[in-house]
């Protein structure tokens, strides 16, 4: 009797094709998550940045000389005649340690007028002066068929938040 050990060509056929469809479907699978924690990243960087402002805010409201202090311990914000451009700058500094989760190799918070080149607003905290109040907007999108989304304020996928800053 003859002792055959080895797989038929059929057999190695049928486990490459099982190999392939689970290959396909996890990498449409982990797709989808990575997206999704992006969106959440984002989503937390926004809520972080405005509870921040807002408590930087009212630490100068009950009458601290300076807020918003940077990772090196240095205050950005001196609460004296302090206006919403003030506001922003110093929480663009004290904050800089936000990352962006589409575009990790940038800073997460930004002033308005520091609006992306490539067109795509997606994980940025915008930081907007608007008298006497500092709007928080961040996008959170998908990216529609590969192409770079440009976020506006009627997009469903747009967080905003006022915060009334100064004396």
């Amino acid at each position: 009797m003859k002792n055959n050990k080895g797989s038929t060509l059929i057999e190695l056929l049928v486990v490459v094709a099982i190999n392939g469809i689970l290959a396909a479907v996890g990498t449409v699978a982990y797709t989808g998550y990575t997206e999704g924690a992006k969106k959440n990243s984002a989503k937390s960087n926004h809520a972080s940045a405005v509870k921040y402002i807002a408590a930087e805010e009212q630490k100068c409201n009950m009458g601290e000389t300076s807020a918003m202090k940077d990772s090196d311990g240095t205050a950005q914000l001196t609460c004296e005649n302090r206006d919403a451009d003030a506001v922003i700058a110093a929480a663009v500094t004290a904050l800089a340690d936000f990352k962006n989760p589409f575009a990790t190799s940038k800073s997460a918070i930004r002033s308005d007028g520091a609006s992306s080149s490539e067109n795509d607003d997606r994980g940025y905290v915008n930081l907007i002066a608007e008298s006497g109040t500092v709007i928080v907007r961040t996008c959170f999108g998908d990216e529609a068929d590969g192409e770079k989304t440009a976020c506006n304020t009627s997009s469903k996928d747009v967080t905003s938040n006022k915060i009334s800053v100064g004396d």
